[in-house]
């Protein structure tokens, strides 16, 4: 069964490589998360089907995406996605690793989604935050660069 297309719904990065550039796409796939909109955020990254380099593919749906978020935090409560601070997105992007395209490989970003169950300010710097790794290739397409979900570092 394929998937319909939902191309138009993708983040689109600009066609310069940088990790500034890519971790500005984190940032809104991470919006995404932390609206809960899963069906968004499922959409907002490239799925490029089966290759050599990637077939779990048919595994992720959105809801698949939200349990993830959902259970990583321990606790009665379930865990969510925010957008912190500016300071502790600084943290977040100061850790975060990239490496750029090359003649032979793709390019790739690895970050941490910043996941919480508290009821405090989000913005908040005394919020409790666990660090959700989570790593992309980074793909030239069309006329831009897009995520695409490696894996999870659980």
């Amino acid at each position: 069964m394929s998937r319909p297309d939902t191309s138009h719904n993708l983040i689109l990065l600009p066609a310069i490589e940088s990790k500034e550039n890519f971790l500005a796409g984190f940032w809104r796939w991470v919006e995404c998360l932390s609206s809960r909109d899963y069906r968004r955020a499922f959409e907002s990254i490239y799925w490029p089907g089966e290759t050599s380099w990637w077939r779990r593919k048919s595994s992720w749906t959105p809801a698949a995406l939200e349990k993830a978020i959902t259970r990583y935090v321990a606790g009665p409560e379930p865990g969510f996605a925010i957008v912190p601070n500016e300071r502790l997105v600084g943290v977040v992007n100061t850790a975060a690793e990239y490496r750029g395209a090359t003649r032979d490989d793709k390019g790739w970003l690895m970050a941490q989604i910043p996941v919480t169950n508290s009821k405090l300010d989000p913005k908040d710097d005394a919020i409790p935050l666990l660090g959700m790794g989570v790593s992309f290739f980074v793909l030239p397409h069309r006329e831009h660069y897009v995520l695409s979900l490696e894996i999870f570092h659980l």
